[in-house]
């Protein structure tokens, strides 16, 4: 009895290991399907230094939209890896976007992004205008929050939380 039992243990093993091989082989020469592409929601925010950014209007663009604030310690441990690559990316078809969800005065934010060297935009608005752009993005109110946006104007990922400048180069890097 108990050499019967090992020997369908034994073959139901074999024949488990099979499936799974030919299942990861996709045995029917079909793919997964992929995730359908999301376009980003657009919308219409002002910087700092009074300049308008619309999304669809940098299509042929990789956006880094990066939702921050001042008293943020994760964002502000962020702010220097982001000035950096976009320094280094900017004249190769990157921006970088900063939405900044402080209810402070943008002189306050001004002086702040002054002080961190803050190097892209930084985007601000009205409180109901914040509200729309975070509720379009389904924004669950963690910060910092990083979408990436492809030439197209298609979303293709969502970091919540700091992440660093390799990180970020890694996933950048084959949409420029």
């Amino acid at each position: 009895m108990i050499r019967g039992t090992w020997r369908f243990i034994s073959i139901l093993v074999v024949a488990l290991a099979i499936w799974g091989v030919v299942g990861a082989w996709g045995g029917d020469g079909e793919k997964e399907p992929e995730e359908p592409a999301i376009l980003a929601p657009d919308f219409t925010l002002q910087s700092l230094d009074g300049k308008r950014y619309t999304l669809s209007e940098l299509r042929g663009k990789v956006v880094i939209l990066n939702f921050w604030a001042t008293w943020c310690a994760p964002c502000r441990k962020e702010i220097p890896d982001l000035s950096r690559i976009y320094t280094a990316h900017k004249d190769h078809g990157l921006i970088i976007l900063g939405i900044s969800w402080d209810e402070l005065s943008k002189d306050r934010i001004r002086k702040f992004a002054e002080n961190y060297k803050v190097s892209y935009p930084v985007l601000h608005g009205t409180q109901s205008e914040l509200i729309q752009v975070g509720q379009a993005y389904q924004w669950e109110g963690y910060l910092p929050t990083t979408y990436l946006i492809d030439r197209e104007g298609y979303l293709k990922e969502v970091f919540v939380g700091a992440r660093s400048e390799t990180f970020l180069l890694k996933r950048i890097e084959a949409l420029l």
